[in-house]
């Protein structure tokens, strides 16, 4: 499997150039971004020196208005499972909890060391935004890197609103796409995926986490974990309604997304009558075929602070994490 990912990222394919802008406000955006003319901007698209298609990351967004829905079980477990098909993931952690930070052992929440809060907005006057690259770290897990999140994060939203200069909305997503190219000129090995944990919240963040999908492949998509049930069904039509709401205040399609169902009784007749709720309240809903089953591993593995695939390898819901990944890894294909 290892070797099929080389030849990925290493065969030189003829693909068209792509900067994922649909419109001519959006390219003369990115000229005014770099400081360059339409005409330079057009110069470097044409000797490729702007992000190739090919090069580009899949980028995955998993959110929900709803907390206790296994969001971050899905971050950790879907990047380790990722990595341990030959991938190399990047984790981004939204939530000024730090829940992902934490379990993958890369951080502590409450430190006051460079997070993603740096990159987003100027933490202070004197201190200048930086860098992706300049933030992530490496965890115990083999190409497996997280840029982690912690308390000074969690008024992001409040921070990202109260700029006076404009696109705090794309963010993100510039700072995604400068790593690809600091990843590149450095002669590393590119980002396969890039899995972006969100907060319970539809804010400025989350909006962030939308746009983000737009420097990634398109295979890129967002995740919306559900445990089926009233509450989760309020919380799902809400995050459908920001995603529909970002896509059409930036003029595009809605970005792709898939609920994914997490901690389900197969078996009882509350899980069948939520499915069947479900479905009528959001009848045009995708859903991934792999389903988590809900187990006592789950909150054992939180407790432990480490991702559940390699805290209990074997259980049910490792297993389905891990078919979930082949799944996700068939969408590139």
């Amino acid at each position: 499997m290892a070797g099929r990912t080389k030849a990925r990222g290493g065969e030189k394919q003829q693909q068209s150039l792509s900067l994922g802008r649909e419109t001519v406000e959006e390219l003369e955006k990115e000229a005014e971004r770099r400081g360059l003319n339409k005409s330079q901007l057009a110069d470097l698209l044409l000797n490729g020196q702007l992000t190739q298609s090919a090069d580009k990351p899949t980028i995955i967004s998993i959110m929900s208005y709803k907390g206790g829905v296994a969001k971050t079980t899905t971050s950790t477990c879907l990047a380790v499972c990722l990595s341990e098909l030959g991938y190399k993931v990047l984790v981004i952690d939204m939530d000024g909890q730090g829940n992902v930070s934490q379990s993958l052992r890369v951080y502590d929440p409450r430190s006051e060391e460079a997070c993603i809060a740096d990159v987003l907005y100027q933490t202070s006057p004197n201190s200048p935004r930086l860098t992706l690259r300049e933030v992530m770290r490496t965890t115990e897990y083999e190409n497996v890197y997280c840029v982690p999140s912690n308390f000074r994060f969690a008024d992001a939203d409040t921070r990202l609103k109260a700029e006076i200069a404009g696109g705090v909305d794309t963010r993100l997503r510039y700072a995604i796409e400068d790593l690809i190219s600091e990843t590149a000129k450095a002669g590393e090995r590119k980002f396969d995926y890039i899995i972006i944990d969100c907060g319970p919240r539809l804010d400025m963040t989350t909006t962030n986490a939308i746009v983000a999908l737009e420097a990634g492949n398109n295979a890129s998509h967002i995740i919306i974990p559900i445990k089926v049930d009233g509450f989760a069904i309020a919380g799902l039509s809400q995050t459908i309604d920001t995603i529909n709401r970002t896509a059409k205040e930036r003029r595009r399609l809605p970005q792709h997304w898939k609920i994914l169902q997490t901690m389900i009784e197969r078996n009882t007749s509350a899980y069948k009558y939520g499915c069947q709720m479900l479905k009528e309240a959001i009848p045009n809903a995708e859903y991934f075929n792999t389903k988590i089953e809900k187990s006592t591993v789950v909150p054992e593995a939180s407790l432990a602070m480490e991702p559940l695939i390699t805290y209990d390898p074997n259980s049910k819901p490792a297993i389905s994490y891990r078919l979930l990944a082949q799944e996700i890894e068939a969408m590139n294909a």
